[in-house]
């Protein structure tokens, strides 16, 4: 039986999108997403922060390369993926990131997004991961 593995966030986006190539020249884009949570315990508020690291591939990432800036509002439906790589110090990691699948800009757009006649038109959001993230 297979299981399921889907995850949706809403947050700020917190850092810029950074839009590289594989070496078989599949388009992805990284960024972090800040999921802020609320609540009292003790009649005090409390907050805490959790971190999401996300990366889009092809047209998608294009996409968020163009749209998305720091602060801007986003959800994120993916799933959560493992990878595991050996640092420039050799130093074996391993982490967890969400494959996005599909990417939904909420919020303002950027503020010359419509001057910019380069900027690509937000493409289907439903691009499958293009191979290994070279690391």
């Amino acid at each position: 039986m297979s299981g399921i593995n889907q995850i949706t966030i809403v947050g700020n986006v917190g850092s810029s999108p950074e839009l590289k190539y594989t070496k078989d020249n599949v388009p992805f884009c990284r960024f972090s997403v800040a999921v802020n949570e609320q609540w009292t315990k003790d009649g005090e508020k409390r907050e805490a922060t959790t971190w999401f690291p996300v990366v889009a591939f092809n047209g998608l990432s294009e996409s968020c390369a163009a749209w998305l800036e720091k602060g801007r509002l986003v959800a994120v439906l993916g799933r959560v993926r493992t990878r595991e790589y050996d640092g420039n110090d050799g130093t074996h990691h391993k982490d967890m990131q969400i494959v996005a699948e599909n990417v939904t800009f909420l919020g303002a757009k950027p503020k010359d997004s419509d001057a910019a006649p380069g900027r690509p038109k937000p493409a289907p959001a439903n691009d499958e991961d293009g191979g290994e993230v070279p690391f």
